[in-house]
């Protein structure tokens, strides 16, 4: 399994919050604005623009399903915290992330949080992962970005993650570059067993 048959599913809007249930599982991501949510599964599926990418970083406002290998779903869910939009917005995309993981808990394998490592982990990133922690949901960690950092720098940020994510799974990633990515793929394929 390569992650290369892929295709775009399906989204499920704000207002509808339409969702189906079947036997699939299914990878999550979430994180905050702009942490490059598109650009790493578009790394992780070998595809230049099949998860269309924006500069602006309000833009994913939607929970966007990806069928791949035709037997499992990865899921880009809207960012949980941007500073620029309403606070209703915000409200509204994080009731989105939340009915969405709730609802789909038993079929999801794994949440992926994405995080900046330039950035380093914020107070919204760590009360998600707690958050998903109840819902009993498991999550993997992964900083985004490195190739931005020199190696100091991301020692630090990765152990500074690991220190406020209760030494979780911790990858480094960069989509860019597609450094790290194929361990990070060897890691979903292997939750996909499970």
């Amino acid at each position: 399994m390569n992650f290369k048959i892929v295709s775009f599913y399906k989204s499920i809007w704000l207002w509808t919050k339409e969702i189906f249930f079947n036997e699939k599982k299914e990878i999550v991501f979430v994180g905050r604005s702009n942490v490059g949510k598109s650009s790493l599964l578009n790394a992780l599926f070998d595809k230049k623009n099949l998860v269309k990418t924006s500069s602006k970083p309000w833009k994913t406002k939607l929970a966007n399903l990806f069928l791949v290998e035709n037997k499992y779903y990865f899921t880009d869910l809207p960012w949980y915290w941007f500073a620029k939009v309403s606070k209703q917005m915000q409200t509204e995309l994080d009731s989105l992330i939340s009915w969405y993981v709730e609802e789909k808990k038993e079929s999801i394998k794994k949440v992926v949080i994405l995080i900046d490592s330039k950035l380093w982990p914020r107070e919204v990133d760590i009360d998600m992962y707690k958050y998903l922690l109840k819902l009993g949901v498991w999550v993997v960690i992964v900083l985004s970005k490195i190739d931005k950092l020199s190696k100091w720098e991301l020692q630090k940020s990765i152990s500074f993650t690991k220190k406020h994510f209760f030494w979780q799974d911790v990858f480094s990633v960069s989509s860019t570059k597609k450094i790290n990515i194929n361990e990070l793929k060897k890691y979903l394929k292997n939750s996909l067993k499970d």
